[in-house]
């Protein structure tokens, strides 16, 4: 490798003090002219930067010093680093940021107002503002460390995960082109759902729910409420429920009789639920949907729905 000392001083190069990262940007055919360093002309000409670890083999990559030369970038991928920190502000071409899997305290992304898909799960954030983020129609912010999140501004949200934030509340009125959201592993006692029309799949598995109205989300396919303290749900207006799971919850009841397009139902471990009204008997139908009942002994399926 061509030491920084060796160049000439009318050669500019974009400090990259993290010998992982410059390898990367090697590996990756970024030195062009193959002196083992990056100009500034080099970074300019990057568009798409992608260099992730694996869960299993992460990247040693500890410091992204430099990446703001890359003010062309359209694309940042570093996930399952060693990261601590990471500078964008200088990125503002930036509609696709993934970096989740390192241990970043803090994430700036107020200059990046072109942001398409923020993916930063799995780190140690402790806030994320989005605010000025108005084009997002991805985020996922999983498993940090976060108290609130605002998505308010974020009209344009498609696909909102925010599995295991420890979250008390969360207001997706604003959000009404949602089609997948997963909110589970928080601190939620309400959700209200009824301005997300377009939603299809929703997860909320472990938090402390005692309510929900899907009366509205009429395209559902995929519903998952495990461990809650929910003590009743219609689904009457869902008839394209494909998958239910509400396990773990406080059912004396259950009706799916309009839900005939389920394919898989799990009503495990509630030893209150009795009557399960469905739309027809011998339940379920043979080879047509999976059911399964397992800890809940007193269950029994009817076509007897008054």
């Amino acid at each position: 490798m061509v030491l920084l000392s060796q160049c000439r001083k009318d050669d500019p190069v974009v400090n990259i003090p993290d010998d992982n990262f410059l390898n990367a940007l090697i590996e990756l055919g970024a030195d062009t002219d193959g002196n083992g360093l990056i100009s500034p002309e080099e970074a300019e000409a990057i568009t798409c930067l992608d260099v992730r670890g694996s869960y299993h083999t992460p990247g040693e990559i500890e410091n992204m010093q430099g990446i703001e030369a890359f003010v062309n970038l359209d694309t940042l991928i570093c996930w399952y680093n060693n990261l601590t920190t990471l500078d964008v502000s200088n990125n503002i071409a930036l509609t696709r940021l993934e970096c989740g899997g390192n241990q970043l305290t803090t994430l700036d992304v107020s200059k990046n107002i072109k942001l398409e898909r923020l993916s930063c799960g799995g780190n140690q954030l402790t806030t994320i503002d989005v605010s000025n983020n108005t084009s997002l129609k991805d985020l996922w912010c999983s498993y940090n460390q976060l108290i609130t999140l605002d998505v308010s501004n974020n009209t344009k949200l498609v696909s909102l995960r925010c599995d295991g934030i420890e979250i008390a509340s969360l207001d997706v009125s604003s959000n009404t082109m949602l089609w997948e959201l997963h909110c589970s592993n928080n601190q939620l006692t309400s959700l209200d759902v009824s301005n997300n029309n377009a939603l299809e799949k929703f997860g909320c598995n472990r938090n402390q729910l005692t309510s929900l109205d899907f009366s509205k989300n009429i395209i559902l396919t995929h519903l998952f409420c495990t461990h809650n303290e929910l003590t009743s749900l219609d689904v009457s207006n869902n008839s394209e429920l494909y998958f239910i799971d509400c396990s773990s919850n406080l059912f004396t009841s259950i009706d799916i009789s309009n839900n005939s397009s389920l394919r898989e139902i799990s009503l495990d471990s509630m030893p209150t639920l009795f009557r399960v009204c469905v739309w027809e008997t011998p339940f379920p139908p043979e080879e047509v949907l999976y059911v399964t009942t397992f800890s809940s002994p007193n269950a029994y399926f009817t076509t007897d729905c008054k």
